[in-house]
């Protein structure tokens, strides 16, 4: 939004020189960022970035408060907190953490590290972010091989749970964009916007709404999703929005 000028006469700061600044900055902007996207009609943010890499040489990098797990973790819990006084919706990327690998928009990633190394590390600033109060958490396509060497992080039900058992987050899950190249270039009998609500995910992120529509109804249909599991999604959708005022308790029904 602020590349444009109509909006803000220059963009916002990265992620990355946010982090070199410190809280100050990032309560500065975050604040004025989400007054922005509100005056606009926009209520969900997907941000802030939650990924940590020392690598300055990662994809990922650049995207990242560029600070150690445990600094990064304070910094994700002081942007959630100024977004959550500001009635915005947050959501922390890409669990289970990104890492070194390559861009997920241009193919498959496969992360071999070990699920000590994601709880030593990757894990810690989700933990503060869930903590803070963090309103959804966005899936990565990462295949990683401690969790699920098979299927990617956005359509694996083990690093779903991992998410909500394990870190205790009972919020909203959302996909990463399902027409990245990892997704496009993952092949599977199911449809991967099907299995994307079986493994747990409550919104699915797609600029193909046609098809994912028509795939979910017809499972639905069919009986490989359960009205159960959609009721689940729903139920976490309106208590996010109830807890961004968006709508009040009573269409809780």
């Amino acid at each position: 939004v602020s590349k444009w000028p109509q909006f803000r006469d220059t963009p916002f700061s990265s992620q990355n020189v946010l982090g070199k600044g410190g809280e100050e900055i990032i309560e500065a902007e975050t604040d004025e960022k989400s007054k922005l996207l509100l005056s606009l009609g926009l209520n969900l943010n997907l941000a802030p970035v939650a990924d940590y890499t020392d690598n300055k040489w990662a994809y990922i990098y650049d995207r990242t408060f560029g600070q150690d797990p445990e600094t990064t973790g304070k910094y994700i819990a002081f942007t959630i907190d100024t977004m959550n006084k500001n009635k915005i919706g947050s959501c922390l990327k890409h669990f289970p953490g990104y890492g070194d690998n390559i861009d997920t928009h241009t193919g498959i990633a496969t992360d071999t590290r070990t699920a000590e190394e994601f709880e030593a590390a990757d894990f810690i600033p989700f933990r503060y972010g869930i903590d803070a109060g963090a309103t959804a958490v966005m899936v990565n396509h990462n295949i990683v091989t401690a969790f699920d060497s098979e299927r990617p992080a956005s359509v694996s039900p083990e690093v779903h749970r991992i998410l909500r058992e394990e870190l205790g987050f009972d919020g909203v899950i959302i996909t990463d964009d399902m027409g990245m190249d990892a997704m496009l270039g993952y092949v599977t009998d199911e449809s991967v916007y099907v299995a994307a609500l079986l493994s747990g995910n409550d919104l699915v992120c797609t600029s193909d709404i046609e098809t994912a529509y028509n795939d979910i109804l017809a499972a639905l249909n069919d009986g490989r999703i359960s009205e159960n599991r959609i009721d689940e999604s729903i139920r976490r959708i309106l208590s996010m929005k109830i807890s961004l005022e968006i709508m009040d308790s009573t269409h809780m029904g």
